[in-house]
């Protein structure tokens, strides 16, 4: 089973700032729990490489120190793609629409609330963060 595409690189996309870094990685699922997969018909795509499964991971890094002050997991991601996971441009051009439809409903981004969650965590995690050096993502 392809747990994640095989790369020598597992960063799917890196903000850099003069004084953090905002890593999102994709890391091998260990405890695949297919359960609800009832027909076998996503095990397959697994297995044949049409779907991936991976742990996704955010991380802020402060530059200077190296130190991790902020991040975020989710386990059992499975795409087509990592940029499949990394849709909040989609959602965002959705929720648009609607919003000048006037409707209601509001697509979201696993993608977009984790690195707010890990910008959250570092903010909590070192003082100097409040001044404004990570921007709100949501």
């Amino acid at each position: 089973m392809t747990s994640y595409k095989s790369s020598n690189d597992n960063v799917m996309r890196e903000f850099n700032t003069p004084n953090y870094i905002v890593r999102v990685s994709a890391e091998p699922e260990m405890d695949s729990d297919l359960s609800w997969d009832e027909t076998g018909r996503v095990r397959k795509q697994l297995e044949n490489g049409d779907l991936i499964e991976f742990v996704a991971h955010v991380e802020v890094i402060h530059r200077a120190t190296g130190a991790v002050i902020g991040e975020d997991y989710l386990g059992s991601c499975i795409y087509k793609s990592f940029d499949d996971f990394m849709d909040h441009r989609a959602c965002g051009k959705q929720n648009r629409k609607w919003a000048k439809q006037g409707k209601s409903g509001r697509c979201g981004s696993y993608f977009a609330d984790m690195i707010g969650e890990a910008i959250a965590e570092a903010r909590k995690n070192y003082p100097n963060l409040a001044c404004g050096q990570l921007r709100q993502t949501a």
